[in-house]
């Protein structure tokens, strides 16, 4: 596996073009593409998507609730 990090162009009909590096193997190959909203301009941010909070369901269920992060609490308790 290569790891490509790259600029690429996506033109009005939605084709990306990106420069490989030589060393990069020729001819058709699998890639994942990852587009980043830093760089562009004139794009906002996505909404970030919180978390629900799910101790008031955990305590109708009758299970014990965590304050804060209650999954990284649970995996301590287990723990010790």
């Amino acid at each position: 596996m290569v790891t490509i990090e790259t600029v690429a162009e996506i033109d009005e009909e939605g084709t990306l073009t990106a420069r490989a590096p030589a060393s990069a193997p020729r001819g058709k190959m699998r890639v994942v593409i990852v587009i980043e909203n830093g760089g562009t301009e004139g794009q906002k941010e996505p909404a970030k998507r919180k978390l629900p909070d799910l101790s008031e369901f955990r305590a109708r269920l009758g299970a014990k609730t965590y304050p804060g992060n209650s999954v990284v609490d649970l995996r301590e308790e287990e723990r010790s």
